[in-house]
């Protein structure tokens, strides 16, 4: 994937660069799978992603502030994320991007569900 088909980071951000290190078999299998894998994946986990592509370690209120949800959704969806194996939580209340989400942050875009903008996040 080209620089030119990758989203574009967050305004005042820079692109998560992980340099010239090769991919070990296990990121070479993430890189793999299917998007079909991750349907459960809705326009707010995209979101969450981007922001946390700046390779910076934030709480759910950062990335809420960054979005445009509710901290009560954004921890919903963190959640939802960890499980997936896409973050990691570093300590308590503060989350980063795993490999596996760069990977997966790398194919391209996310699957889209739609109507996921205009959904309450309570």
């Amino acid at each position: 994937m080209t620089d030119k088909e990758r989203p574009e980071p967050p305004e005042g951000y820079e692109r998560y660069d992980q340099g010239d290190r090769e991919l070990s078999e296990t990121e070479k299998a993430w890189l793999e799978e299917e998007p079909e894998d991750y349907e459960w994946m809705t326009e707010m986990d995209k979101k969450i992603l981007r922001v946390l592509m700046t390779n910076l370690t934030l709480t759910p209120s950062v990335i809420a502030d960054n979005i445009g949800h509710s901290r009560q959704a954004v921890s919903r969806r963190l959640n939802m994320l960890r499980a997936g194996g896409l973050i990691e939580k570093e300590e308590r209340g503060k989350y980063t991007i795993s490999k596996k989400g760069v990977g997966f942050m790398e194919i391209g875009e996310l699957p889209e569900d739609g109507n996921s903008e205009n959904k309450s996040d309570g």
